[in-house]
């Protein structure tokens, strides 16, 4: 076993587990969300209301970014939530990616997601509608109809929402598969979901005015310059906009032209790393790397939070 660390042997110990047949009749799907069902999600209940779902597994980031499984009203803590089957490992594992991504942002910007919004983990034969803030989107016995009744059950592009792997509402929630990587990962371990629509997240619930500001007027002047490949998902709106730079910001997209729009293409080919991420983005797109530099760097760029698309090292320890 030279050269693996325990962590990594879980992991794939895990995905193992996760290859039951009831995970091989579920197709998840990963295409991207329209900004219609975006703006949706954001009308739907704050899931965190401050109570444990019955059989539901928690832990807590605090403002100094330790991880707890305790609930503690009179501190600032980001909840993240699993659902009954989730693994305590993709727990631990999600906590690990959004320490990591919020550990360098300014403290306001992590005190406002931490108390207007949350983050959910669910398995494969759970699906999103395990959260009671997504249950009225079950299917039902609509099968693949999206008319009259059924209309609810399916996003602005007809596919149904609880076959959809990650949605980045109050409470953004993800699929297992894809924190862990595990065979059944609908993205073929090519992007951190997590990353991405806890980025929507934190733009909709964690921004002040001057912010948001910078991100409308660094979309538009992109869209009007064609800094970046149009028409491509990051180039449909800017909320997809500053998710996926997100992501290449962090360094944790392998996505094709159609989605990134060139944001991730760094030479002949992907960029593999924060530092080649950032100063592609630098280049290319100067307004943009600030607004991202200030989210999550506090203006510091050169901190970099060693996310990866898959994990690969030791997750935090609780307590």
């Amino acid at each position: 076993m030279e050269g693996r660390t325990l962590f990594q042997i879980l992991a794939v110990l895990t995905a193992l587990w996760y290859s039951a047949p009831w995970a091989e009749c579920v197709s998840f799907s990963s295409r991207p969300l329209s900004e219609d069902d975006y703006l949706y999600l954001q009308t739907l209940p704050d899931g965190k209301a401050g109570q444990q779902l019955p059989g539901f597994k928690y832990l807590y980031v605090d403002e100094d970014r330790q991880t707890n499984e305790t609930l503690d009203h009179s501190r600032v803590q980001l909840e993240i939530a699993g659902s009954p089957g989730v693994s305590d490992f993709a727990l631990r594992v999600a906590a690990d990616y959004v320490i990591k991504m919020t550990q360098y942002m300014p403290d306001d910007i992590f005190r406002n997601v931490a108390t207007r919004s949350s983050l959910g983990i669910f398995s494969a034969h759970e699906k999103l509608i395990v959260f009671p803030e997504y249950a009225h989107l079950a299917n039902g016995d609509c099968g693949t109809s999206c008319l009259g009744s059924c209309a609810h059950t399916c996003s602005a592009d007809g596919r149904k929402w609880e076959n959809v792997a990650g949605v980045g509402g109050k409470r953004a929630v993800i699929l297992e598969d894809n924190i862990l990587c595990t065979p059944h990962d609908p993205y073929y371990h090519n992007l951190n979901v997590l990353v991405h629509e806890y980025t929507h997240t934190i733009h909709a619930n964690g921004l002040g005015p001057q912010a948001l500001h910078n991100i409308t007027a660094a979309y538009h002047s992109a869209k009007e310059a064609h800094t970046w490949t149009v028409p491509s998902y990051a180039m449909g709106n800017e909320r997809e906009y500053f998710a996926v730079a997100t992501t290449v910001f962090f360094a944790v997209n392998r996505n094709g032209l159609a989605n990134s729009g060139g944001m991730n293409s760094c030479g002949s080919g992907f960029c593999t790393t924060e530092a080649q991420g950032r100063e592609h983005l630098s280049l290319r797109d100067p307004a943009l790397y600030g607004a991202l530099s200030y989210v999550f760097t506090d203006n510091n760029p050169d901190l970099h939070s060693g996310l990866t698309i898959c994990p690969h090292s030791n997750p935090v320890v609780v307590g």
